[in-house]
């Protein structure tokens, strides 16, 4: 069973990622620069004697400090993948299936009960943890790992995916009932005195996919970082500590990074989940042995019948090598020439990639549907972006279809909602298509009505050519309604070397744009350089418009993480809507998701979310990719290929693969 299965939300670097499920989530105050180990320059170790799991990156990680990672300006995809056999959660996904199961969990938990203490109401639940697990250190995990980790993102305000799993408007503590018992402690009233509840999205796809992180080494530099001064500089000073033998819970530990070369992990000898074989049965039901700790777990139902999947835990190899090239075309020559049997490509495949590779003769395509997207967003504190109709204009404007199917040969889909039609069970089918379907001529027309509706005037107003086809007089002179001129507008997204899909989409934007009128360049940059921006401390003031990514967590919680204005960066420390949107009746619905306890009442909540983002815009939608996973079956082998969001969105299989 997957054990860090679901990461709320990671940045995209390509262009874009898919990052957890808040979205498995995005951030930032400018990345940090790589913590590599302090040792001289080596190339990356050639494989001798112990099998080893080669697989490629394109792009650098940007900190192995999982605070960082998790918590701040480090959370990257590409951090993700490297650091992903690092740690455990308290419950998580099961294979292809998804049901919630315990991770370190000995059982599942409690029911929410509500009860009074000293005069205060709380929903309170208890949550056995299993004996026997050890850190990569020999040290027993117990009750006050969990705690510690929770308690420091609450107390130190920490933001990003660790924000959104331990929310403080809903979590008041943790308590040690015994060594491997803790009882957690909601709060049953809002700041404001009204009932809340805490509900799937706060609870059991939040806190308990909480990583935990080990007390006995992380204590003592959470001491020193809150001695940095005030909140801010504390955080900051927890993101740039290089930990040093820092003890991880799941199946790797920390080897080698060599920055722009290589970054190494070698097998945790005494990894809690080696051994155990994961059976899942046609009707259903899933059974966990585990030899090492001495139990079997049965879910759903009773075992018997037919088995759709059987695996054995690993690690099955001594370490993983992550080589790292500088661009996508590098890390596919890469693969084909068989330095490596894996690559990781979160931006998708271009046609000669694909080519390329089943060219190989050695080399297997896998395609899934994805779990992410793509898409343009708007800083909303700045005029025009702050104008509804600007921000539907510019939409319309947008031919995804002409893009994605004509330039980019399908590379890309068109995508209209910010849950991925590929997560069926939570997509809106109903979700407002903006723009689709129409001509260029037609598009051009509704813009223009939309701007002079909210009050825009031109001077010269733009002339589409007799055949429809193209913008034969551009518009000149767009004032806003306020009678001043449109300023210059800056759209940053990746450069073509990095994800040429996005760079394609800014470039068309920008074309498109300034046929209507509005006097937009597109500044195609580094992944890190747009990661700075976003988390810079003036984001307010420098941000106009970007182009980046989500890899989505399942369940769509991140409608409010990345949309309500509480957490805008102003209003929380590392918070994820760096536009700044905020909208009272969004801001309401979005909340109330929180207290959904039920999947009926929150499907209902994230079907309004999805139309209301539809019409509101503070992103506009772009499209997404098909998952595809390029390996090399003669040498590697996984228990399974078939899966939402591909190997890649399991990262790569790294605790099942096996070595032939």
């Amino acid at each position: 069973m997957s054990r860090l299965s679901r990461t709320r939300a990671a940045l995209f670097f390509i262009a874009i990622i898919l990052a957890l499920g808040l979205a498995s989530c995005g951030q930032e105050t400018p990345a940090a620069a790589p913590e590599a180990a302090a040792e001289e320059a080596v190339e990356a170790p050639a494989e001798m004697g112990p099998p080893v799991y080669r697989m490629g990156i394109f792009e650098e990680p940007i900190s192995r400090n999982f605070w960082n990672y998790y918590g701040g300006p480090g959370g990257s995809v590409w951090t993700q993948y490297v650091l992903s056999g690092w740690t455990s959660t308290l419950y998580g996904y099961s294979d292809q299936t998804f049901e919630w199961v315990p991770g370190v969990a000995a059982d599942f938990p409690t029911e929410l009960t509500k009860e009074s203490v000293d005069g205060t109401e709380y929903w309170t639940t208890e949550v056995p943890i299993r004996a026997g697990i050890m850190w990569s250190d020999g040290e027993e995990l117990t009750a006050d790992d969990v705690i510690f980790t929770a308690h420091t993102v609450l107390e130190m305000g920490i933001g990003s995916n660790f924000g959104a799993v331990v929310d403080s408007a809903f979590l008041d503590r943790i308590e040690a009932i015994d060594s491997h018992r803790i009882k957690i402690f909601f709060k049953a009233t809002d700041d404001e005195g009204n009932p809340q509840t805490p509900g799937l999205s706060v609870w059991q796809f939040g806190l308990a996919f909480m990583p935990i992180l080990p007390e006995h080494y992380w204590a003592p530099v959470v001491a020193q970082a809150k001695e940095a001064g005030d909140a801010g500089a504390q955080v900051e000073a927890l993101m740039a500590h290089v930990p040093e033998n820092d003890p991880t819970l799941g199946g790797y530990t920390f080897g080698r990074w060599e920055p722009g070369a290589f970054f190494e992990n070698n097998a945790a000898a005494n990894y809690y989940g080696t051994g155990s074989v994961i059976t899942r049965y046609a009707s259903g039901t899933l059974v966990e042995e585990n030899e090492r700790l001495g139990y079997t777990d049965t879910y759903f139902g009773e075992p018997g019948g037919d088995i759709a999947l059987q695996y054995t835990v690993g690690p099955h190899v001594d370490s993983t090598l992550f080589s790292i090239y500088g661009n996508q075309d590098t890390a596919i020559l890469a693969l084909t020439n068989g330095d490596i049997d894996y690559v990781f490509n979160p931006l998708g495949l271009e046609k000669g990639f694909r080519e390329r590779i089943q060219a190989s003769g050695d080399l297997d395509i896998v395609t899934n549907l994805d779990n992410g997207m793509f898409y343009l967003g708007f800083n909303v504190r700045k005029a025009p972006m702050s104008i509804r109709e600007f921000r539907q204009a510019v939409a319309i404007l947008i031919d995804k279809e002409f893009v994605a199917q004509t330039i980019l040969q399908d590379a890309a889909i068109p995508a209209y909602s910010m849950v991925a039609e590929g997560n069926s069970a939570w997509f809106n089918a109903d979700t407002p298509s903006l723009g689709k379907g129409m001509t260029r001529g037609e598009r051009l027309e509704q813009a223009v009505a939309l701007l002079k509706e909210a009050g825009f005037t031109f001077e010269q107003e733009p002339q589409i050519s007799d055949d429809g086809n193209f913008v034969a007089t551009p518009g000149s002179g767009l004032k806003m309604p306020d009678g001043s001129e449109v300023p210059a507008l800056t759209l940053i997204a990746p450069s073509a070397g990095y994800d040429p899909l996005r760079a394609t989409f800014a470039i068309w934007i920008e074309r498109w744009l300034t046929d209507i009128g509005i006097p937009v360049r597109a500044n195609l940059t580094g992944f890190n350089v747009i990661v700075g921006i976003l988390f810079s401390e003036t984001v307010g003031e420098d941000l106009d418009m970007w182009i980046l990514g989500w890899s989505l967590s399942l369940f769509p919680d991140y409608l409010e993480n990345f949309f309500n204005s509480r957490h805008a960066p102003e209003n929380q420390e590392g918070g994820l809507n760096w536009g700044g949107y905020a909208n009272p009746d969004y801001d309401t619905i979005s909340f109330e998701l929180l207290s959904e306890t039920t999947i009926e009442g929150a499907q209902a909540k994230v079907d309004q979310l999805q139309e209301f983002l539809a019409e509101d815009l503070p992103y506009v939608t772009l499209f997404t990719i098909p998952k595809l996973d390029s390996y090399r079956p003669s040498r590697i082998s996984f228990p399974y290929t078939e899966v939402l969001g591909g190997i890649e969105g399991v990262s790569g299989m790294q605790q099942s693969v096996q070595i032939k």
